[in-house]
């Protein structure tokens, strides 16, 4: 099959698949919004049936109403009854006092009031209206829960210029029910009702009860942290809102105005007086019950309290801002001074004098006339002299010509890959011409994909960012509150900007690619036999293609951390995947630059594989999860025969017919022989490689991750992992030196990973529950009052990515004089033989 055809097929695929995952989410719309319409229509019947009216009743303005107006006082309790034809209009006068720091509380109770005929409540200021029913009806898991007792603040604006100010407001108590209904009305102050930077305050709450204070920002003050917390897990919500009247303090009206998120006993709030020029009132509205925390229904104990802590403390500076910008560039800085003084130290190739003879460039070489040249590749010349020298006794009556040297043998793949050892000369007979244009092909078809990917994940994180900013629901990103740090238009720029490790060290180790492209260019321009017959073929593309990749993979895990959310978590995982297969490719592309695989085909492995972590965001159940797994064994068992094959073995129809001739011949040549491999090593690695997806496979199953995609992205890793110690190990053992420089990146690269995967298990945050629950892991900040783990773990996994890149870079540097005939092709792990499949 031809590359043209390939690429239709490949084309064909992706747009069948473009278009089933269309057709997948085009399904869950459908299904959330017939799941929403049918909520609302149950909802509305609900309502209709708990709050029906009698109708048969005569409408109260049919019927002479009498109104009592009383001159009430604060702090004193008014105990009446109301009917149909009776209301009270309660009259209250206080002066307010900027020395006093008090608002009001306006509470009505009533036992005997009930749903069809409730009372009503009416409160009227200057500036506002505030108007309830008793009883309060809110909704739970058991239905419709009644509060006989409800308490409102009075809206109470900042003063700013009097000292003290009079106001006046009515308090009006009615109803439509004939019979007398008896009710208490009291309004009290509220003490400690504006609040200053670092003091400590504790508050009762019930859903009936809400709360909310005043903060007036001090001078020089630009930006406050409001930390929540709770002794108990009961759902609750937290606003923050200008200082205007009216304030939206029940759980129906509180996202109207300004800023709002969900809680449950831990959570943070930045808030700037950009936003809030004059200061700002917060809000604490407690739940009727938790489904709007957890999603769960659950039923909750009757008229629960919430006992909640705050506290308001500024945030970081401008100069401590900036200085933690500036430290993270000053620390990746000493990376770039760190390869400039090694570029001076190895600032040219020493190569040898003499170079170790190699029998492929004597193979290669023009015969002298009547001579015999016999090409052995891969074994020693004494063996070669021993076997010509037996050949021309024994034969020393034949004709020349009457021999069969065979020659095919040495360029036919099919006869060289049946070797039991095989040597880098065996799989390098292509031209370095033809490896440099094809490994230059995986630069250019990563930075087509990277761009097509890119742009449309900006452009999703950025409406996700307007959105958030316009309608300020904070439950729409997975944030650590505690430690996030707003800048213009992004409400948590530090964890965007500590991605840009990633870009840095990416370009470094670009740049470090490039030098050791342009020495190894001038030491070919000088000594033509290195490029031909020395050392692993040099093809920098995949290198180059790696550090692409690693910037690639900063900018979108940045578009990530924008707005954090389970739909978008693909974006922060998809180019770690394509690093991985980089990584596998390039470390199986050293010893078989022959058959390595097209860049077209491995892009088209990442292509179902991100096809994958798209479904899983819609289909995540078990039928998925099993169809995955069976992929997953399919595929290792058809790639490990590939690799045990060499990329000999074929799937297709006769695949069956083959595998029955194998066993049979076998068998008949004895059964000990069917547990008796003819390539030992390539098979007691591939079942190490087996074994470890298998166990992989059956937690999948068994565990069912509920991060799809970090589970494939573990198989990647795993099975990377396992190649690179092989590889390692395989070097070793067939008597392979690793020099210093590479024992020293390998060195920081487990010390950095080390370091990085504690705190990437520390996690701050998690999309696999709801916004609240995930407050629970919100922490504060641990480096200069600006980063958190999360941050640290960006730092570590660049400088980790960086030092393993270096570490292939430079692991086979003890290589480059020796003779490719006598460079070893160890085994590779199952998951490499994804190369040979295409």
């Amino acid at each position: 099959m031809d590359i043209t055809t390939k690429i239709k097929l490949l084309s064909i695929t992706a747009l069948v698949a473009a278009l089933l995952g269309t057709y997948l989410a085009a399904i869950q719309i459908d299904s959330l919004a017939r799941a929403k319409y049918a909520f609302k229509r149950n909802s509305h019947s609900v309502v209709r049936k708990d709050l029906r009216y009698e109708t048969n009743s005569v409408s109260r303005y049919q019927q002479k109403v009498h109104t009592r107006v009383i001159d009430a006082k604060l702090n004193q309790k008014y105990s009446f009854a109301v009917n149909s034809t009776l209301e009270y209009i309660f009259q209250y006068s206080y002066t307010q006092d900027l020395l006093e720091n008090q608002a009001l509380s306006v509470q009505v109770t009533s036992q005997a009031a009930f749903r069809e005929n409730p009372i009503l409540v009416v409160v009227r200021q200057q500036k506002a209206v505030l108007s309830w029913q008793l009883p309060l009806l809110l909704e739970t898991a058991s239905g419709w829960q009644e509060y006989s007792s409800v308490s409102r603040q009075l809206c109470t604006e900042p003063l700013k210029h009097n000292v003290s100010v009079q106001h006046e407001f009515f308090l009006g108590v009615s109803t439509s029910d004939p019979k007398n209904l008896s009710f208490v009305a009291s309004v009290s102050p509220i003490a400690d009702f504006v609040v200053g930077l670092d003091e400590n305050h504790t508050v009762a709450l019930t859903a009936s009860e809400p709360k909310y204070y005043q903060f007036l920002f001090p001078e020089g003050v630009t930006n406050v942290l409001l930390t929540v917390t709770s002794d108990d897990d009961y759902c609750m919500s937290v606003s923050v809102q200008n200082l205007t009247c009216p304030v939206f303090d029940m759980d129906h009206d509180l996202k109207y105005d300004g800023i709002w998120q969900t809680l449950m006993n831990k959570t943070g709030m930045t808030i700037s007086r950009e936003r809030f020029p004059f200061g700002f009132f917060f809000v604490f509205v407690a739940k009727a019950d938790d489904y709007e925390c957890t999603g769960k229904r659950n039923r909750p104990p009757p008229l629960r309290q919430k006992t909640v802590h705050f506290v308001i403390h500024e945030k970081v500076s401008y100069i401590d801002f900036m200085a933690a910008v500036i430290g993270v560039l000053g620390i990746f800085a000493l990376f770039y001074v760190g390869a400039f003084v090694a570029f001076c130290f190895t600032c040219r190739n020493t190569i040898p004098d003499v170079l170790e003879p190699s029998l492929l460039e004597a193979r290669n070489r023009p015969s002298r006339y009547g001579s015999i040249s016999t090409p052995i590749v891969g074994q020693a010349p004494v063996v070669r002299d021993l076997e010509s020298e037996n050949l021309s006794r024994s034969s020393s009556s034949l004709d020349i010509t009457d021999i069969d040297l065979m020659p095919d043998a040495y360029s036919d793949k099919n006869v060289v890959r049946t070797k039991t050892f095989l040597f880098v000369a065996d799989l390098s007979h292509k031209g370095s011409r033809f490896h440099g244009k094809k490994s230059q092909l995986y630069m250019w078809n990563l930075l087509i994909v990277a761009v097509f990917y890119a742009l449309p994940v900006l452009q999703l994180v950025i409406i996700y960012q307007k959105v958030l900013n316009d309608t300020g629901d904070q439950d729409l990103c997975y944030f650590n509150f505690l430690c996030a740090h707003p800048l213009g238009d992004l409400t948590d720029f530090n964890h965007v900007y500590s991605n840009l490790g990633y870009v840095l060290l990416g370009l470094l180790f670009i740049i470090n690619t490039a030098r050791r492209d342009v020495l190894r260019r001038q030491a070919q321009a000088n000594h033509d036999r290195l490029e031909k017959f020395y050392g692993i073929p040099q093809h920098y593309g995949l290198f180059y293609a790696m550090g692409t990749a690693l910037m690639v993979e900063g900018v979108l895990s940045a578009c990530y951390h924008i707005c954090p959310t389970h739909a978008n978590y693909q974006f922060d995982t998809t180019f770690m995947y394509v690093i991985s297969m980089l990584c596998m490719l390039k470390i199986y592309q050293t010893r078989h630059p022959d058959i390595n695989a097209e860049a077209h085909a491995a892009f088209s492995v990442l292509a179902f594989v991100v096809l994958l972590g798209v479904v899983s965001v819609f289909e995540d159940n078990l039928a998925f999860r099993i169809i995955f797994s069976a992929i997953h064994l399919l595929a290792c068992v058809a790639l490990s025969a590939q690799v045990y094959y060499m990329g000999r073995w074929k799937l297709n129809l006769g695949v069956f017919k083959r595998i029955y001739v194998i066993f049979w011949n076998d068998f008949q040549a004895g059964p000990s022989n069917w547990f008796r491999p003819m390539y030992v090593d390539r098979m007691f690695l591939l079942v190490i490689g087996n074994l470890t997806n298998v166990g992989l496979a059956v937690y999948g199953l068994m565990e069912r991750p509920p991060d799809f995609a970090s589970y494939m992205l573990a198989i990647f890793i795993t099975n990377l992992m396992l190649y690179t110690l092989f590889y390692i190990i395989m070097k070793l053992r067939h008597g392979e030196k690793i020099l210093c420089q590479a024992v020293f990146y390998i060195c920081l690269a487990s010390l950095s990973w080390g370091a990085a995967m504690y705190f990437f298990i520390n996690k701050a945050i998690t999309w696999r529950k709801r916004a609240a629950e995930s407050r629970v892991f919100n922490q504060e900040c641990a480096i200069l009052n600006f980063y958190d783990f999360h941050d640290i773990w960006h730092f570590l996994s660049a400088a980790s990515l960086f030092f393993s890149f270096m570490t292939l870079l430079t692991l086979d540097d003890d290589l480059a004089y020796t003779p490719r005939d006598r460079i070893p092709v160890p085994a590779p792990i199952f998951f490499h033989g994804i190369v040979l499949w295409f």
